[in-house]
Parts: structure tokens; C-alpha cells; sequence
């Protein structure tokens, strides 16, 4: 019997001071897909993650997690919260978190967890978040625009990482180059819904005619 899709979205639809952001807005998302979002800036994109994580509740429609997922969920604004807490396990002997895996991702992405955390620059909290959700494992991971701040070394680092990644990958990116060969569909974002484009982020731009991503 084949599974449910990991998450489906269906109807959702959400204003915000009278100003409609999406109506009846529907997606599905299978075990193991790589999406990404994309669309203008104020589309939506990262409003429809935090409506996916649970952090803010839709006017109308439904939301189906498969039951016994773990989520996780990367804001495009990293707070010091996720830095606490990878400096916690360096400096614990009982880690919740595979110390190895923790040590292995924050090298290749330039992070030094003993580093003062009231001194973390944006790009170094991106980092710790980054590390701190790939070495968990979630069945479905959310991130939002993931590269940011982050040199072309480390965003390859990253790529690497979430290729190797096992579960179900939901990310907001308009960065076609780290895109490329990683995402198997595209949901683009226009008029307060979204359509979805099986295929690839060079499937996606051909599809409309473009070059680049908004």
C-alpha cells in the first residue's frame, strides 16, 4: 500500500489587515521530494513556511503532516537560539546531537562553536542554524533562503549536505546555481496561489521563458 504524501496543503487561505496573501492555495509534497519556492519578494514564500511549521495559523483550509514526522524549520532570520544550543552539546558529554556529525557539518561551514554567541554575525547564526537541523535528521526540513551570507565554498558544503540529506527538503531560494541538480519541483508563487512545475529549477526557467529567479 503505497504512503500518503508527507504534507498536503489544501484551501489555505490567509490575510493579513485586510491584505489577502493566499486563496485557497493547495500543494503536495511526497516523501523524499526536493522543493523549492520561488516567486517576488512578498509573495508569500516564507509566510507559507511558517503556515508548514505551525507558527502561524491560516484563516481557512487544512494542513495534513503525516503523523510521526519531525520538522525542521529554519527562519530566514536566524536568532541566537540555535547557536546556544550547538554550544551547549560541544561543551556537554552527554549530546543529544552526534557530536561528530555537529563537528563535521560546522567545518565545512565555517562555524566555530566555542566563538562568544553575543559576538554571532547573521551569517554565523545561519550557520548554527543550518547545523543544528541537518545533524538532527527531521524527516521534513524547511529553510528558508539557506545561502544567504553564506561564500560559494560553504554554499557547496551546503549543497553536498542536502543531497546527502535522506528525508524531505522544503526551501525558499532564489539562487539558481544552488538550485541546479538539487530540487525535483518548483511551486512558484503569483497572485496570492501557487503553480507547480514537476521538474528541476532548469525544467522551471524553461517552462517561463526566463533566465533568472526573482
Amino acid at each position: 500500500m503505497a504512503k500518503p504524501p508527507i504534507l498536503t496543503l489544501t484551501d489555505i487561505t490567509l490575510s493579513f489587515g485586510g491584505n489577502p496573501v493566499f486563496d485557497a492555495l493547495g500543494m503536495t509534497v511526497q516523501e523524499n521530494d526536493r522543493v523549492c519556492l520561488v516567486g517576488r519578494n512578498g509573495s508569500g514564500k516564507s509566510t507559507l513556511m511558517k503556515v508548514i511549521a505551525g507558527l502561524i495559523e491560516p484563516d481557512q483550509g487544512n494542513i495534513f503532516l503525516r503523523p510521526g514526522q519531525k520538522v525542521g524549520y529554519m527562519d530566514q532570520h536566524p536568532d541566537l537560539s540555535a547557536y546556544d544550543t550547538l554550544g551547549d552539546y560541544a561543551r556537554s558529554e552527554i549530546d543529544p546531537i552526534d557530536t561528530y556529525k555537529v563537528d563535521i557539518i560546522a567545518e565545512g561551514l565555517k562555524l566555530n562553536l566555542e566563538a562568544p554567541p553575543k559576538t554571532a554575525s547573521g551569517g554565523e547564526r545561519r550557520r548554527a542554524a543550518l547545523v543544528k537541523i541537518m545533524a538532527e535528521e527531521p524527516e521534513l526540513m524547511l529553510l528558508d533562503e539557506p545561502t544567504n551570507h553564506l561564500d560559494i565554498k560553504s554554499k557547496n558544503v551546503l549543497k553536498v549536505a542536502l543531497s546527502k540529506f535522506e528525508g524531505t527538503l522544503l526551501l525558499v531560494s532564489h539562487d539558481r546555481d544552488f538550485l541546479q541538480g538539487l530540487v525535483n519541483k518548483v511551486y512558484e508563487f503569483k497572485n496570492q496561489t501557487i503553480k507547480e512545475y514537476a521538474g528541476g529549477i532548469n525544467f522551471f526557467l524553461a517552462q517561463r521563458k526566463i533566465n533568472q529567479l526573482d
